[in-house]
């Protein structure tokens, strides 16, 4: 009789798409710049000549300030503007930063301090199925890519482990991936002629009729579609991008034919996370981050839950598929296991799909698709083995898992200092609520890695999100026009539209009758004024009066927005919608 725990792809959906013409995306507001400085502006103080800033007074000064800040400062040039240019000999954290611009800034000579901004240019990646890709940009459903991508952080230096079928040589996927290990035990079921060995490549994990179940079973090439979420190249007009692009894939098969042996498992988390697995010699490029889209029933057995807490303690993050059964992850492993950060899946509306697990293990959700809307990511078009590049969508906790897996990267390419509890912190601190947290029961909210960078880097910026959700009553004869529309006061609010405009602000719907859902960008603090519109622009919400008056125009709607790298839920529930003309009683 067998010793193996299988364990199941959590990938609930899966279709093979074409990919689609170029589409430009919408471009973000721009967030403060990164967590690091390594060169400063020092402006002279003007017009008195006799207390212009000297070069060479400065340097000798800049001596005392790097001994006492501990970074080493020298001047490299006098602009044309009679400003210098000073650079630091290694990057400096926020903390140093602070410090340097105070000592500068007390100087007599010295009229302004500031870090020297690097510029790059304003562009949207141009793989050419980026707009598709609704899980890193749609306002609803997505994780705020693009805004993260701007302020420099893409992941580099950050290795992340995925633990899982392995991955096929993508294009898209060239210069991503680091050297990895096979760790299927089963040479029968690796399919690779041997059983552990060096090469994590995936020669497919199809099964014929009767060997996992009652049917045949395509190659699903599992890991590369997960590998190609986290880390897929941008900008090389191919394919996709990768939420963290600059990151490294380290791939680590523990994945084949009928799943895989959760010892298996075990040993493969030890490897990656740096430590010592007899027999297997040590990995050269441990990760910071292991990425396990991957689950069998039962709770988290000693034997998992001891090389996780070895992983943590080096420091190393575990990100878990939360599973699809639809049930609570706490009857599931390794989404069980303390310590690591279980993740559910969404939808483009930002709720979660109705496959995931939920309860008190999830930490957080993040876009895992439905049957409507998958997660388009890397495969490989063979049926069995491998025979070409290709894209698929799937759906399922197993696309939610990576995205997350990327946003820790993020983090720790901008902080590297980041233990994983505190890593798990900002990741669950700064997600979207749920609008409906009783129903959701998916941990903090959705993933939204803009302002967890932000949190990370201490600049929450001067914006808040806002939430904002209306139902409408089945039945209403209206809800079949399109759109439904923010009006009143929201002027533009980084759209460019002004606020009569039927296009600024369009809700999402779901279906016929609600609910429709949008997020705003607006500056904290702000107070808004607002109704809803439906159909034509002239449609406003109205209400029936007794008096002569009929139906009448509703009084706006109020609220602040909150502090500043938050979001808060405006949540108006389905049948709110009070009618337009003609109004009813």
């Amino acid at each position: 009789m067998s010793s193996r725990t299988p364990m199941h792809l959590a990938v609930a959906v899966a279709a093979v798409t074409a990919l689609l013409p170029t589409v430009p995306a919408v471009a973000a507001d721009r967030p403060p710049g990164a967590a690091t400085t390594s060169s400063f502006l020092v402006g002279a103080q003007r017009p008195s000549t006799a207390r212009s800033t000297d070069p060479t007074r400065l340097t000798d000064d800049l001596a005392a300030v790097g001994r006492a800040t501990g970074a080493r400062l020298t001047v490299d040039r006098v602009l044309a503007t009679g400003d210098l240019l000073v650079h630091a000999d290694r990057p400096l954290p926020r903390t140093t930063t602070e410090a340097v611009l105070s000592r500068l800034r007390a100087r007599a000579d010295v009229a302004w301090a500031t870090p020297a901004a690097r510029l790059a240019p304003d562009q949207t990646p141009d793989d050419p199925s980026f707009a598709a890709q609704w899980d890193l940009t749609d306002p609803v459903g997505g994780v705020y890519a693009e805004p993260a991508w701007d302020s420099g952080a893409d992941g580099s230096g950050v290795t992340v482990a995925v633990l899982d079928t392995g991955v096929t040589h993508h294009r898209d996927l060239a210069g991503a991936l680091l050297p990895g290990y096979d760790f299927v035990s089963s040479a029968a079921d690796a399919r690779d002629g041997d059983g552990r060995d060096p090469d994590a490549t995936d020669p497919g994990d199809w099964a014929e009729a009767g060997d996992c179940g009652p049917a045949f079973r395509a190659s699903s090439w599992h890991g590369t579609h997960v590998a190609g979420t986290i880390a897929a190249t941008r900008d090389n007009a191919t394919g996709i991008a990768g939420l963290a692009p600059g990151a490294r894939i380290q791939p680590v098969r523990v994945l084949a034919r009928c799943g895989g042996s959760i010892a298996d498992l075990v040993d493969a988390i030890v490897w990656a996370s740096g430590g010592t697995v007899p027999g297997v010699p040590d990995d050269p490029t441990p990760a910071r981050v292991l990425n396990l889209s991957l689950g069998a029933p039962g709770a988290c057995d000693p034997a998992t839950q001891a090389a996780i807490d070895g992983a943590l303690a080096r420091g190393v993050s575990v990100v878990v598929s939360a599973g699809n059964a639809g049930a609570d992850a706490a009857n599931f492993t390794p989404a069980s296991c303390a310590g690591v950060i279980t993740v559910a899946a969404s939808t483009t509306m930002g709720e979660r799909a109705g496959y995931s697990n939920r309860g008190t293990s999830v930490a957080l959700a993040a876009p895992g698709g439905d049957h409507e809307h998958g997660v388009l990511s890397t495969v490989d078009t063979g049926r069995t083995t491998p025979e070409g590049d290709g894209y698929a969508e799937y759906a399922g906790t197993s696309m939610a898992a990576p995205h997350v897996a990327a946003a820790a990267a993020l983090l720790l390419g901008q902080r590297p200092d980041l233990a994983p509890a505190e890593l798990t912190g900002l990741l669950t601190g700064t997600a979207r609520p749920p609008v409906s947290p009783a129903d959701c029961r998916c941990g903090a909210g959705v993933l939204d890695v803009d302002l967890a960078l932000r949190a990370a880097t201490g600049h929450p910026g001067d914006t808040t999100r806002v939430l904002v959700q209306v139902g409408v009553r089945p039945g209403d004869p209206e809800i079949e026009q399109p759109g439904v529309h923010l009006a009143g006061t929201l002027d533009r609010l980084g759209t460019g539209l002004p606020d009569w405009d039927p296009g600024a602000y369009p809700l999402r719907r779901v279906d016929t009758t609600g609910p429709y859902r949008t997020v705003l960008t607006v500056p904290a603090g702000t107070e808004l004024e607002y109704k809803y519109t439906l159909g034509d622009w002239d449609h406003v919400e109205q209400a029936y009066t007794d008096s002569d008056a009929g139906c009448v125009d509703v009084d706006n709607r109020r609220l602040t927005a909150g502090p500043a790298g938050t979001t808060q839920v405006v949540a108006d529930l389905t049948g709110s919608f009070r009618g337009v003309w003609p109004c009813r009683r």
